[in-house]
């Protein structure tokens, strides 16, 4: 009987391994690919080290592609322009010396039709032609898009005059240069991430301030503790989500 209850039991656990093996293969699960991480956009307040303030309205914004507002008393390592964009024709905002040092073989130079007269007389001396954008006006260079606005005072920079500001959406902002400008209701309506404003007063400073919905904002044509003393009295314009950048102006170091 035991014999027997033996055999059962090694017949059972042989048919059970023939079964086994006679079984089609398990297939290798298949490998889930995992979703591309997105990339991430940069903030505007990293996008204020990526500026750099040479003084008066000189800034450069140095991205993806590299931008300079109104070049004048450059100095340092600097990068050849990709753009560069011009307000007025004033001397401390228009200079043929400081555009021969960036200017490259596929620079774009545009200017408002304030500038046309002296672009004239420089054209030759400069080597590439100037696009001129009046306000009101947009273009597209690069894969950037800019588009002219007023500006305007009245301490000799009059509307008729052709002055104008510009903004420039470059990775994924938009960056506001003011040019010479008082503030005016229409800044309200100017969407943009960093504004880059004139001390006309503190007073009309921090009006502008007031209009516009940016969320950094960079102070020139002053001195740095100007800056630093208006940045103190916009503080409650400004809010605990708004700032005012901290940039020296001097040479640039990348």
């Amino acid at each position: 009987m035991k014999r027997i209850f033996t055999l059962s039991l090694f017949c059972c656990f042989l048919a059970s391994w023939m079964a086994a093996c006679a079984a089609p293969p398990t297939e290798a699960p298949t490998p889930t690919s995992m979703p591309p991480t997105p990339t991430a956009t940069p903030s505007p307040v990293d996008a204020v080290s990526r500026l750099h303030w040479f003084g008066t309205s000189a800034i450069l914004y140095n991205g993806s592609q590299v931008i300079y507002f109104d070049p004048i008393t450059l100095s340092g390592e600097l990068p050849t322009a990709d753009v560069i964009l011009v307000t007025h024709a004033h001397n401390d905002h228009w200079s043929v010396n400081d555009l021969k040092q960036i200017i490259g073989p596929d620079t774009t130079l545009i200017i408002s039709p304030n500038v046309t007269t002296v672009y004239e007389a420089a054209k030759d001396d400069l080597g590439i032609p100037a696009m001129v954008l009046a306000e009101g006006e947009t273009t597209e260079i690069n894969g950037l898009s800019i588009e002219a606005v007023p500006a305007f005072d009245t301490r000799g920079h009059l509307r008729e005059n052709g002055g104008v500001g510009y903004i420039v959406s470059v990775d994924d902002m938009r960056i506001y240069h003011a040019g010479a400008t008082n503030s005016y209701p229409e800044m309200a309506q100017y969407e943009c991430d960093i504004a880059i404003l004139p001390l006309v007063t503190a007073d009309d400073t921090r009006a502008m301030i007031k209009l516009l919905p940016s969320k950094i904002f960079v102070i020139e044509h002053t001195s740095y503790y100007t800056v630093q003393a208006l940045a103190k009295l916009a503080a409650e314009e400004l809010g605990k989500d708004r700032i005012v950048a901290d940039l020296k102006p001097g040479e640039f170091v990348p």
